[in-house]
């Protein structure tokens, strides 16, 4: 029969921290690897192109059509896979996010798209 070895959780060095007004001391967890470290700063590790859906919505008959884009990818790049799942409207597509039509340069970070949002497609109409 196996025994398991079971460790003591580690404990962390406690330092007081004393506030001026004469407030009780809190004590404040540490690392001792940072007892004289004056600065420190924290890197984000994520991958910065992470893969979200976004949907197209036929602003003329009401389709849906979802496409997987990383969020470093522009609007160019979004009218493209739509294009590939729908051929018929080369030519016309006009895309709009938010209310606000949007250019086939601007990235997808830039518009602030998140995971799941929605884009429509529109008409422009010349006149005079």
């Amino acid at each position: 029969m196996a025994t398991a070895q079971l460790q003591p959780p580690r404990v962390l060095p406690v330092r007081l921290q004393h506030f001026p007004r004469g407030d009780p001391p809190i004590p404040v967890l540490y690392d001792p690897r940072f007892l004289n470290t004056t600065h420190a700063s924290l890197l984000v590790v994520k991958d910065r192109a992470s893969h979200f859906i976004v949907t197209v919505l036929n602003g003329s008959d009401g389709k849906r059509v979802p496409l997987v884009l990383k969020s470093t990818d522009t609007i160019g790049q979004l009218q493209e896979s739509f294009l590939q799942k729908r051929p018929d409207l080369t030519g016309s597509l006009n895309l709009a996010y938010n209310g606000k039509p949007v250019l086939g340069h601007q990235s997808l970070v830039e518009l602030g798209v998140k995971d799941g949002d929605t884009f429509i497609t529109f008409q422009r109409c010349h006149g005079g």
